[in-house]
């Protein structure tokens, strides 16, 4: 069997736990796709509702390298969604105990953090394969469209309360975001947000987040709108 992990440890009796380990998910998409996981490269940008779930998944399958982008510090009202934090951790900062809890998730993928803000300074580390936006302002989410290398997949992510949506767009030949979203108002004081609605968003922006590392998008200039109230789907081809 090709050795498609980037490292694996042998148990007693020399079984190869890299091979339990994705057993599950290699029966579902090959052993092909899962060497490209393992040679990926992610960008998070935001490591809250949304990131904190998208990194936990992405590491769990065996993603090779991630890059979190953060600068924020555990809150109490963090604590409903962001599934890497604890009451214990309140005060202290995001990124290092995200890397913690997501290399006792996974080992062998490095994290590697990147401590600030989108901003018009902010680069981009090189060798990205695709770039996922957990952000929650529209500003930084246009300047981080518009600072994706050439060629890159963006998968967007958003929630509202009981709406969300998912958007994948590849630096220099989608649309800008800023004018996919021209005239979004950006809502006043805190997103009213539940735990339940986090975890569904997440996972359909990870689904496509695979599909873009597979070099197979499917929402490719194509937003999917879910409301939540009655799982009503809908897609906008922008």
């Amino acid at each position: 069997m090709a050795m498609w992990w980037p490292c694996f440890r042998r148990g007693p009796g020399g079984n190869n736990l890299a091979t339990e380990r994705y057993a599950r998910q290699v029966r579902h998409w090959g052993e092909d796709n899962q060497q490209q996981l393992a040679g990926a490269s992610v960008l998070i940008a935001g490591v809250g509702g949304l990131g904190a779930t998208v990194s936990q998944l992405l590491v769990r399958a065996g993603v090779g390298k991630l890059y979190l982008v953060d600068d924020g510090v555990v809150d109490w009202p963090d604590l409903n969604r962001q599934l890497l934090y604890g009451e214990q951790d309140i005060g202290q900062e995001k990124l290092p105990l995200a890397k913690k809890r997501l290399h006792a998730i996974n080992s062998t993928s490095e994290i590697s953090l990147i401590d600030g803000r989108i901003d018009e300074k902010f680069i981009l580390p090189e060798g990205l394969n695709a770039v996922a936006d957990c952000l929650d302002n529209y500003q930084s989410r246009f300047l981080l469209d518009e600072l994706t290398p050439r060629g890159v997949y963006l998968v967007h992510g958003g929630l509202h309360g009981d709406h969300g949506q998912v958007l994948t767009l590849q630096s220099g030949q989608s649309q800008p975001m800023a004018k996919i979203f021209a005239g979004a108002c950006q809502p006043e004081g805190a997103i009213p947000v539940t735990p339940d609605n986090v975890v569904i968003i997440a996972g359909l922006m990870v689904n496509e987040l695979f599909a873009c590392l597979f070099d197979e998008p499917k929402l490719l200039n194509r937003c999917l709108v879910i409301s939540l109230i009655d799982f009503h789907i809908s897609f906008l081809d922008v």
